[in-house]
């Protein structure tokens, strides 16, 4: 009895090409993207950073008085303390960022306060940049730990089978 050919069907390998073709028209599509739209005048700075500090308040789920509170305390500003941040200053830089801009040294106790990125964020997507938490880079480095314990398992077997 003959051995059956391994010869690969002609319409198999159109079906290779086809995927090979789509890969590298992602590959460009991805490389080129958008490019970034950057940030074109002081009012659109103000107002893009206001923004995202009521992003991070809405999504703490804390009032602008707890926040103010908790600013003035991360910076350990009394009561009396001439530094200390009102209420009413916060709502001004909140609501009338072009007459009031928002000062970046609130950028810290904000992100610190409400957990959220978002402030940062504000500052690195007109330069097509992302942001990511210390949570999201150790899955990323769990993940590539992963794939390289799977690829040395793979070649541990290869080497166990060539012997």
């Amino acid at each position: 009895m003959s051995k059956p050919s391994n010869r690969l069907d002609p319409d198999q390998m159109n079906l290779f090409d086809a995927r090979i073709e789509q890969y590298r028209d992602l590959k460009e599509e991805i490389l080129k993207g958008e490019p970034p739209k950057p940030i074109e005048s002081f009012e659109e700075a103000c107002i893009g950073i206001a923004a995202s500090w009521k992003r991070a308040i809405r999504e703490s789920g804390l009032s602008r008085e707890q926040v103010v509170d908790r600013i003035n305390e991360f910076f350990g500003w009394g009561n009396g303390s001439k530094k200390a941040l009102s209420i009413h200053m916060f709502n001004h830089y909140l609501s009338k960022p072009i007459q009031y801009p928002p000062p970046a040294y609130l950028v810290f106790p904000i992100q610190h306060i409400t957990g959220s990125l978002e402030p940062t964020k504000a500052f690195a997507e007109p330069e097509d940049a992302k942001v990511i938490s210390g949570d999201e880079v150790r899955q990323m480095a769990l993940g590539k730990l992963d794939e390289t314990i799977l690829e040395m398992q793979r070649l541990k077997k290869e080497l166990r089978g060539k012997k």
